[in-house]
């Protein structure tokens, strides 16, 4: 019965929307988020052991951004900046308790404006610290209309969902499980007309319990581990990379049931498939476990884009991107309206014609407020850090070092380099508004 009230309430009409040049209506959007799932742990990575049948079909079939990146590798400031296409700074998401500001740009409410059924099922993490939470219908969903989701909190068993009244839904079993089948249903019920559905699975984030169906996959003892995790931890790291596997299976599966359903409808060419993460999980490496640091494996993210119409599949090793970014593009590729605020960059003729210049740097920032705070810049392979007083800390050639081994922050031969990186990343600070005023002055925090 829950099932068919959440169903229930599809709009009869559609308003007049834009359309994309090359198709009649545009394209179904599906809206794959896997918490902490960073950009390392896909199929066809060297050293990764992971069983993931179903993103391995998604990434042969679709393309493959490999150097996609965080925002911030923070849960709520990233997918605030996902949902905005505005860094967290600039949106006022600067932690994982801020609400997202109601006067905020949303990708949902501009596909709504174009006429597309949109939907969020899953964990939302932008209505502040309540927890579970309750999400009343309006604005504070940010334009989403079909609802089957709670604010915040990882519980996998015996969890629950809100709809559009307070009372809670319990869930029997494994949470994925049951949200994925609501995608289901949805796709089912809206086929027929334009729809965008964002599916937000908590795994691989801890606690990493997985489904009965899975068993022991993995034998820590033969997973191979990346360089930068020290040797006193090998051991340990060994554990924590077959219980994150073996969540990252559990979604695979679901993403493998949300496939089989839109080839079963008839319509995967016509659906654009992303799948992607809030940020990484350093997993051991350089000793730090958990998200928010500026290395490689927390602010990495998987990036898979699947649009059989328009996208040519492949691997692209050459495009920069940021999740700021992905808001303006698929707005772009659905033929809807891009706000005037939105600060990350419309890339769809890249996708599209497989350019490579679409921009020369990304940006990220880090545990804002805090007098840990960072910023990040990466130019091409080279890959810059500071400070939260804007002074350099790191700065690592990402094509001759991929494992952040050697900080060459300090090399006198790196002076030329650094100064030039260090300008651009103020530079970008500047046009965004991130600490530094348009006359290039420092602001005060």
């Amino acid at each position: 019965m829950h099932r068919r009230d959440f169903l229930k309430g599809a709009a009869a009409t559609m308003a007049a929307h834009p359309v994309p040049a090359a198709n009649a209506q545009p394209p179904n959007l599906l809206f794959l988020l896997a918490s902490q799932w960073r950009g390392q742990t896909l199929p066809g990575y060297p050293g990764v052991d992971l069983n993931a049948p179903h993103l391995r079909r998604l990434a042969s079939e679709g393309v493959h951004f490999r150097r996609a990146y965080s925002s911030c590798p923070s849960s709520a400031p990233s997918r605030a900046a996902l949902l905005t296409g505005r860094f967290p700074h600039a949106t006022g998401v600067r932690s994982d308790t801020d609400p997202l500001p109601l006067d905020q740009p949303s990708i949902a409410r501009q596909l709504s404006d174009a006429g597309y059924q949109t939907a969020f099922i899953g964990q939302w993490r932008l209505d502040g610290p309540a927890e579970p939470g309750y999400v009343p219908p309006g604005p504070r969903r940010q334009g989403f209309g079909e609802w089957a989701a709670f604010n915040r909190g990882y519980r996998y068993f015996d969890s629950q969902y809100f709809r559009d009244r307070p009372e809670p839904i319990r869930v029997n079993g494994f949470e994925p499980d049951d949200q994925t089948g609501l995608a289901i249903q949805f796709i089912e019920q809206n086929q027929h007309r334009p729809f965008f559905l964002f599916v937000s699975w908590g795994p691989p984030h801890p606690p990493r319990t997985p489904p009965s169906r899975i068993g022991a996959l993995y034998d820590p003892r033969w997973l191979r581990i990346r360089d930068n995790v020290p040797a006193k931890s090998e051991s340990r790291v060994r554990g924590e990379y077959a219980a994150y596997y073996t969540m990252c299976t559990a979604i695979d599966q679901n993403a493998g049931r949300l496939l089989d359903t839109l080839d079963r409808l008839g319509i995967t060419g016509h659906t654009m498939v992303v799948f992607t993460s809030d940020h990484g999980d350093m997993l051991g490496s350089h000793g730090v476990d958990g998200p928010d640091a500026p290395f490689e494996e927390s602010v990495r993210i998987p990036l898979l884009v699947r649009y059989p119409e328009r996208l040519k599949s492949g691997v692209r090793d050459d495009l920069l991107l940021s999740n700021v970014d992905l808001m303006p593009t698929l707005l772009a590729l659905c033929g809807a309206e891009l706000p005037k605020s939105v600060q990350g960059r419309d890339l769809s003729a890249n996708w599209i014609h497989e350019e490579s210049d679409g921009q020369q740097s990304v940006f990220a920032e880090g545990r804002l407020g805090t007098p840990d705070e960072w910023r990040m810049l990466v130019r091409g392979l080279d890959k810059l850090v500071v400070d939260s007083n804007l002074d350099v800390s790191h700065l690592f050639n990402l094509g001759q070092d991929p494992f952040e081994m050697e900080d060459l922050a300090r090399e006198v031969s790196q002076e030329l380099k650094r100064n030039e990186l260090r300008a651009l990343l103020n530079d970008r600070m500047r046009r965004i508004g991130d600490r530094i005023d348009p006359s290039g002055l420092k602001k005060r925090p």
